[in-house]
């Protein structure tokens, strides 16, 4: 397939299925808006517009996104790469059941609407690595045995991944810690994947209900170019429709050879 065919072939199907729709779920604190900036490239914070269109001043909003207590109906849009709606999970995460309730029917609505450009595309679930031995709580144990997703693949991002290098240092002796904190020592990984095995965290979501469909692990987000391309690369392998995969990779501009990837394969 030719450039210029391949082109046009993203075009039909924007044209066709809008934006590429995204639940990101998530405790505060667990990095969501940091993560939509970096797929975004941008630093500003989205645009708020209603179920309807209008768009919401954002001190008129109740909390910030950070807190999660937006409408879950709520739009949010970067002006940096308006391809991409945003939803945010609304804060069930704190225990509150009819939230929990909201985003279950927001979730089958969205993954059954016969208006394809309000449907949801992917669920990006965070859950934050620096308090590992609390990893999995009763949102996670909630979300993942009570909520089907219909058939919208979740990825669970492993958010300040990170956080376990300071946990493995405390493993070192003196000697070795000095050297891991000057970079020349090559036994902090390893151990750092010990800590991160050691807690179980995805074997105990795959073996739930509703397991999610892959997992990333992301750390130093700050940085620049760090934590994108993996996330991109793994949400565009669970998508179970090549349309939808083409929408995902044709919104995204931050991972380049992707892009020309999907277009030498179609």
């Amino acid at each position: 397939m030719s450039t210029e065919s391949t082109s046009s072939r993203f075009e039909d199907i924007r044209e066709k299925f809008g934006r590429f729709r995204i639940l990101i779920v998530g405790r505060a604190n667990a990095g969501k808006t940091t993560i939509l900036q970096k797929i975004c490239n941008t630093t500003e914070s989205p645009e708020i517009y209603d179920g309807k269109g209008n768009k919401i001043d954002p001190s008129q909003l109740e909390g910030s996104m950070g807190r999660g207590i937006h409408d879950i109906e709520n739009e949010l849009i970067f002006r940096s790469n308006g391809k991409f709606v945003f939803h945010d999970s609304q804060g069930f995460e704190g225990g509150r059941k009819d939230e929990f309730v909201r985003m279950k029917t927001f979730i089958a609505d969205r993954a059954n609407t016969t208006h394809l450009k309000e449907r949801l595309h992917a669920i990006w679930y965070c859950i934050p690595m620096d308090k590992i031995d609390r990893a999995i709580q009763r949102s996670e144990e909630m979300f993942f045995e009570e909520c089907d997703s219909n058939n919208v693949p979740v990825v669970v991002l492993f958010t300040k991944f990170d956080a376990l290098r300071v946990k493995a240092l405390v493993k070192l002796a003196p000697a070795d810690r000095r050297l891991a904190l000057q970079g020349g020592l090559p036994k902090i990984r390893p151990l750092m994947e010990e800590i991160f095995n050691g807690a179980d965290a995805w074997g105990r979501l795959s073996k739930m209900t509703y397991p999610p469909k892959t997992s990333v692990r992301l750390e130093n987000i700050h940085k620049a170019n760090e934590g994108c391309n993996i996330l991109i690369e793994n949400t565009a392998s669970v998508l179970n429709d090549e349309a939808l995969q083409m929408l995902f990779v044709s919104a995204q501009e931050t991972n380049i050879a992707l892009c020309i990837k999907y277009t030498v394969q179609r």
